[in-house]
């Protein structure tokens, strides 16, 4: 409590200087532009926009997206704050409990925006989405905007869709193994062969916690299906968590670490150090998300003689599965507005020019990412990664969100911590199932008795 009285009083000193034309402590992160004036003299319209983009390209491809839309809103200024993602999520839920909101900030589908909403936190843009017959709205790709929609309002704008998938070294795969696993045992198979050749066959860095839990993410998907998951993940919903695949996929997980699949110590390994075990061959696979993309192209980390020895494939169906065995696991990251926005038109203004099809191209162009608008990838501004992963979206089922984003976030807490003690050896999928229950019907308690919300510092 102390550390953000401190930090408020240094927002609110930093307030001062600024009006009084001093300049004030400029924080690592702030990509904000000097206060302009519009051509009657008075002053623009600022708006504070709040981002987890904190590394190029993205950065760059935002401070070129906010730069168009000054020049053509010259009554409005968009300053922009990028704070890492991990520390963001206390940041910004801090921000809100205390009535002091960004006007725009970002958003991970699922539970984590739905708690937000439940709080009366987020300006509903249905209406605007809504207008000239829908155009807004008819150039969002695919569904992801059910994942901003609850209760028949919309809320924000789904901006780029981030899939994960088992990225794998072609070289070793071809040497060593009968090619691409479409089943369970089919992966399981590959994995043995590799171990047989002396190659680790999974990179994992884990040090984060939710890296680990994609596996059984995904795993809970195939055998249980989109629609129990999310009655079972909401938590004000009906679910109970009692079907038997979450703890068999738990089980199915452990079996990997016990079969000795990852590389040693995924606890204490970091994403980065994952991802080099995988570039450079010490690992014959890394399950990851698309926004490692960039780190395996031509210009990222990986040396050069790697930009054209990886590619990846789907998640492997597993065998008498009640979910649908070829739908993508992902989710949708995107933008709101604050409801205790000052400037809710210029709000949407701004965010209508993020969404558009030239902001969208434009990013694109510089990072080589799907961005949910139609048109925004052509054979110009993408590489051949990216249209095909832009077809495989646009093919796909369903995509449904990882379980850490549906569910409330200290039952995911139980999650991930899971995760954890199962590579240790030091619980079993059937405790992790039990304090899942026991966490979820403490939360539905607590949610029922604060109105559906919690603004609270994180317990993990």
């Amino acid at each position: 409590m102390k550390r953000w009285i401190a930090c408020a009083t240094v927002l609110i000193l930093g307030a001062l200087l600024a009006l009084s034309g001093c300049p004030g402590p400029q924080q690592d992160g702030e990509l904000t532009p000097p206060r302009q004036e519009i051509a009657n003299g008075e002053q623009a319209t600022q708006l504070e926009m709040w981002t987890i983009w904190t590394t190029e390209p993205r950065k760059g491809a935002l401070e070129e997206i906010v730069a168009s839309f000054h020049s053509a809103n010259p009554d409005v200024r968009v300053n922009v704050t990028d704070v890492e993602p991990d520390a963001y999520k206390t940041r910004i839920r801090v921000a809100v409990g205390s009535g002091d909101p960004p006007d725009i900030f970002f958003v991970w589908s699922g539970e984590w925006l739905h708690n937000f909403v439940r709080g009366d936190n987020v300006l509903p843009i249905t209406d605007a989405l809504a207008a000239d017959g829908n155009a807004w709205r008819e150039r969002v790709m695919g569904d992801a905007l059910k994942w901003y929609t609850f209760d028949g309002e919309t809320y924000g704008i789904p901006f780029l869709r981030q899939c994960t998938f088992f990225f794998y070294n072609t070289d070793l795969l071809d040497q060593h193994t009968d090619g691409i696993p479409e089943t369970w045992d089919e992966f399981l198979s590959v994995c043995q062969a590799l171990q047989d050749a002396g190659v680790t066959p999974l990179a994992l860095g884990n040090s984060v916690k939710w890296p680990a839990h994609h596996y059984v993410s995904c795993l809970w998907q195939r055998m249980i299906g989109e629609q129990q998951l999310l009655e079972d993940f909401d938590p004000l919903g009906p679910g109970d968590y009692s079907d038997p695949g979450y703890v068999r996929g738990l089980e199915m997980f452990r079996d990997l670490v016990e079969r000795g699949c990852f590389n040693d110590h995924p606890n204490g390994t970091t994403r980065e150090n994952a991802r080099a075990l995988f570039y450079t061959g010490e690992a014959a696979m890394f399950y990851t998300g698309t926004w490692n993309l960039n780190a395996l192209r031509e210009g990222g980390e990986a040396p050069e003689e790697f930009h054209d020895a990886w590619s990846w494939f789907n998640f492997p169906a597993v065998e008498g599965g009640d979910g649908n065995q070829q739908a993508l696991h992902g989710g949708a990251d995107g933008y709101v507005i604050s409801s205790k926005t000052k400037h809710p038109d210029k709000a949407i203004r701004f965010l209508k020019h993020l969404n558009s099809v030239e902001s969208a191209r434009l990013f694109v162009d510089r990072c080589k990412e799907l961005v949910l608008v139609d048109g925004s990838v052509t054979e110009e501004n993408a590489d051949e990664h990216l249209r095909r992963y832009y077809q495989q979206v646009a093919d796909a089922p369903t995509i449904v969100p990882w379980a850490d984003t549906l569910m409330e976030r200290s039952v995911a807490e139980v999650l991930l911590n899971g995760c954890q003690a199962l590579i240790e050896g030091t619980t079993t999928p059937e405790q992790i199932m039990a304090d899942i229950r026991k966490r979820q019907a403490e939360v539905k308690a607590e949610l029922q008795a604060s109105g559906g919300v919690d603004l609270g510092e994180d317990t993990g």
